[in-house]
């Protein structure tokens, strides 16, 4: 998802471009990056919505919603409202964009079938995700800086970043440890919900099998593999 990331950050608009948009949700008092990480957020997924048909808000949009409406507990909630959308898409995919727009693809609703506990966990991954920060970090190492440190004197705001983030955030999506700190939120959120935490163990067991293998992609070729997931939930479980 590295690639798609870095174009929604530069074709979803001026908003997105503008280094003080990305600035001030990286380092600003908490009240006012969030602020600016959702228009961030929403500027992005107007962009991705052009790009991707949804799935019509029957079924599948209800399902999102009152399932992701359960799991926005502790760290989440100081976000306010999260967005969970289904779109049209052959792969199994699930993915946030910063301010809480979480979209999961009609495909990953269809592996997860009428097991509650595995689409749990994929949303509250996700959820995790903008929760621990990682969302607007990906956007501030992917888009931000490949794009203002070409542009003259602006090149000197995003040095302080460039020092503390590292050239990690410049070349990977998530990292592994970012990964896994989602993975342990996601079990956290998802059991203080009522769901069974081993959901994603099972999310991981069925990706895991030969016939999915083709369908996964990009989206989890920047993830650690389904093996390794696997063990890290058990280990958090037992």
């Amino acid at each position: 998802m590295g690639s798609f990331f870095y174009k929604l950050g530069r074709k979803a608009g001026p908003g997105v471009r503008k280094a003080k948009w990305m600035w001030t949700a990286a380092t600003g008092p908490e009240a006012e990056a969030i602020k600016a990480e959702k228009a961030v957020g929403a500027e992005m997924a107007h962009y991705l919505r052009r790009q991707c048909a949804g799935c019509g808000g029957g079924e599948y949009e209800q399902i999102l919603k009152k399932l992701g409406k359960s799991l926005v507990r502790g760290p989440a909630r100081r976000y306010g409202e999260f967005h969970f959308e289904c779109i049209d898409r052959n792969k199994p995919e699930a993915f946030c964009l910063p301010g809480g727009y979480i979209f999961v693809s009609k495909s990953m609703m269809q592996l997860c079938g009428d097991d509650r506990d595995m689409l749990a966990f994929v949303l509250g991954h996700e959820i995790a995700h903008v929760a621990e920060g990682h969302a607007m970090q990906r956007m501030v190492g992917s888009a931000l800086i490949r794009t203002v440190s070409r542009a003259g004197p602006v090149r000197h705001m995003v040095t302080g970043a460039l020092n503390r983030a590292g050239m990690e955030l410049l070349e990977k999506a998530y990292s592994r440890e970012q990964e896994k700190r989602a993975d342990g939120l996601a079990v956290r959120l998802v059991k203080a919900a009522g769901y069974d935490g081993r959901g994603g163990i099972r999310l991981f067991e069925t990706l895991a099998e030969d016939e999915y293998k083709p369908l996964l992609g990009e989206y989890f070729s920047t993830h650690p593999n389904c093996r390794e997931r696997i063990k890290w939930l058990e280990q958090m479980l037992s």
